[in-house]
């Protein structure tokens, strides 16, 4: 059966892979990411983050549990040596074998697709639990990828839409906070399962409501903004852009898309948000008053997880 361009697998083309094994692989990572892993069932997938000792984002990963005691660590191919060197230091003298995986591949299935439906072999396949929008994971390894792939342009745009974070453009190295990014709703972070690098400075923001910053998806005509775009609000400049995708709407009485739209994720404050939010409309279309990217009106475009929005932190 031949698919459409939409319903081909998508292979990820930025992933790095560290293996973990052993038997104290678990409370090795448990030790020091952000997750809870001993609660990540077999089979299964989670975000995560390492931290800087001040609470930090250093690298934002995914990690996978393909057996009890064997983990996989995903970042984007540009940091995994960094990532393991970081891991290797942490290591001391536990027993447990680190090991970078230059073979592994992602493939993406977005829509109805199942894993099941693959006719390759995997390591491991799951749902990301990140967004429904998101579909499924399958681990493979790269000889047995599959011969035809989509584009991974509307994963992005997917997960941008579903207000997701990923990699070091949208998680500045060292400036991002994890709350500041939603990640302790996408169940990046667990404030019950101890210590871990940085778990002071996130607890405390998290338990006095200290966050004054949000990552929030706009979406905005014409082609996607280049990375750090002015984002202005009535003439001041409120933010600037980070990754963007193309969305492709179809016009009224057409049956074809044709007209482009883009939606990107911008860190704004959430005094600028909740003031963007509570201005009169405009017309009858969605609320803009004065919101641009690009000299395009732009709108604020929050996943239903997003709301309510708290209120800014005090100063």
């Amino acid at each position: 059966m031949t698919m459409t361009p939409d319903e081909l697998p998508i292979c990820h083309p930025d992933t790095g892979f560290i293996s973990i094994v052993g038997d104290e692989a678990c409370s090795f990572l448990q030790s020091i990411i952000t997750a809870n892993v001993e609660t990540l069932p077999i089979g299964a997938c989670r975000p995560t983050a390492l931290l800087t000792p001040q609470g930090r984002v250093l690298i934002d990963m995914m990690v996978y549990r393909p057996a009890s005691d064997h983990f996989l660590l995903r970042s984007d191919a540009a940091r995994r040596d960094n990532l393991f060197t970081r891991l290797r230091r942490y290591r001391l003298r536990r027993p447990i074998d680190l090991v970078i995986e230059p073979d592994i591949r992602l493939v993406l299935l977005l829509g109805n697709q199942a894993a099941e439906s693959m006719t390759i072999p995997m390591i491991m396949s799951c749902s990301d639990p990140r967004s429904p929008k998101l579909g499924s994971h399958c681990l493979v390894e790269a000889h047995h990828l599959p011969a035809q792939f989509g584009a991974i342009d509307s994963w992005h745009a997917n997960r941008i839409a579903a207000g997701v974070p990923e990699g070091s453009i949208d998680l500045t190295p060292e400036r991002a906070l994890m709350l500041e990014a939603g990640l302790d709703q996408l169940g990046a972070v667990d404030f019950e399962k101890g210590c871990y690098v940085g778990q002071e400075v996130t607890a405390r923001t998290h338990y006095r409501g200290l966050v004054k910053r949000r990552l929030v998806p706009l979406t905005t005509a014409g082609d996607p903004p280049a990375i750090d775009s002015d984002i202005t609000w009535q003439g001041s400049v409120i933010g600037k852009s980070k990754t963007a995708a193309a969305l492709t709407v179809p016009i009224a009485g057409e049956h074809e898309p044709t007209d482009t739209k883009s939606i990107c994720l911008a860190l704004l404050k959430l005094s600028d948000i909740h003031n963007i939010l509570d201005a009169p409309a405009d017309g009858d279309g969605p609320t803009t008053n004065g919101l641009m990217i690009n000299g395009h009106a732009a709108v604020l475009a929050l996943a239903d997880w997003m709301q309510p929005l708290p209120r800014p932190a005090k100063s």
